[in-house]
């Protein structure tokens, strides 16, 4: 079932549910609009046009296509391994070398004959190289061959699938453990749902949610998770409306370097740029300082206009 704001299917008014569904949905609720060219730019800057020129052509997909916006999380063996490459970074630039020189001082400066004293710190220096200079270099080198493509070294390196939003079908799904389907229903008939929360230094972290407004479950799917906890309300409003315009069929993709590559895939918004003559390398022929410039001059202009489109009717009773 599309979404097309052109004809939509109204819904019927949302019932009474339990506890924690009203917990759930205790917070602002965004209206359904008809999305416009407003772009959240926490989102635009993630990604800078040289990192798109690296992976084009490759054959690993984009997380957002024409065909869906698929938000994947690190597997437990995948947060493990990136912390020892973390710690193993850590000891070779700062830790590792500040014991090697300690031990080289203590060759040429301390008390003692220099044999006797070789004997005793070659011990040292050999049990610091054995057990912690070759395994960080080993698991730096590893690293640095997997960012350079070499993926067959790292079979266990498998993000989970966490939600997708399919425009071609007008279906939102939330997955749960072991890659399987919690829920899935179509775009319609979720709220989305603005919650804050204090943080221990004091200021709101937030979290935008679409709440399915028929079945008390008790989770929704973490949109927010696309800009983080920090900002500003209106960027979770600029957000929402790029997710409406992506998932409205009846209107063009958001116009992001991120999608740049699947515009021409999509009918409506292939259409669309051939009417208006947009370029299709507009954003990805772009320096990176150019790219930067430009969303600064976007931010600009997006400040004195409005965050979403004209809010639309979705109920057939009101």
């Amino acid at each position: 079932m599309m979404y097309n704001t052109e004809q939509l299917s109204l819904q019927s008014a949302k019932p009474p549910h339990g506890f924690l569904q009203r917990l759930l949905t205790k917070g602002q609720v965004f209206p359904f609009t008809k999305a416009n060219d407003t772009i959240a730019l926490s989102l635009a800057r993630e990604t800078l046009p040289s990192k798109i020129k690296e992976t084009e052509g490759s054959e690993k997909p984009s997380f957002w296509t024409e065909e869906s916006l698929d938000s994947e999380s690190l597997s437990g063996w995948s947060q493990l391994y990136f912390l020892m490459v973390g710690l193993a970074k850590i000891l070779l630039i700062l830790f590792l070398p500040l014991f090697y020189l300690l031990i080289a001082y203590a060759l040429l400066f301390g008390q003692g004959e220099w044999i006797e004293k070789w004997e005793d710190w070659s011990i040292i220096a050999y049990g610091l190289t054995l057990y912690f200079t070759l395994p960080c270099l080993l698991i730096w080198g590893h690293y640095k061959l997997v960012c350079k493509g070499y993926y067959f070294l790292a079979p266990f390196l498998k993000s989970k699938p966490v939600y997708s939003l399919n425009r071609q079908t007008g279906m939102v799904t939330l997955y749960k453990r072991g890659n399987k389907v919690r829920f899935t229903h179509p775009f319609i008939e979720f709220d989305c749902v603005l919650m804050s929360a204090p943080s221990p230094q004091g200021h709101l972290n937030y979290n935008l949610m679409l709440v399915h407004r028929y079945q008390p479950y008790s989770v929704g799917v973490p949109i927010s998770n696309l800009i983080g906890t920090n900002e500003r309300v209106v960027e979770y409003q600029r957000l929402w409306n790029m997710i409406q315009r992506y998932m409205d069929v009846s209107q063009p993709m958001p116009d992001l370097l991120v999608l740049e590559e699947a515009r021409a895939k999509d009918p409506v918004t292939a259409a669309h740029d051939q009417q208006t003559g947009r370029d299709p390398r507009y954003w990805r022929d772009m320096s990176d300082d150019t790219y930067k410039k430009t969303l600064a001059e976007i931010a600009e202009q997006q400040k004195t206009s409005p965050a979403t489109g004209p809010k639309i009717n979705i109920f057939a009773d009101s």
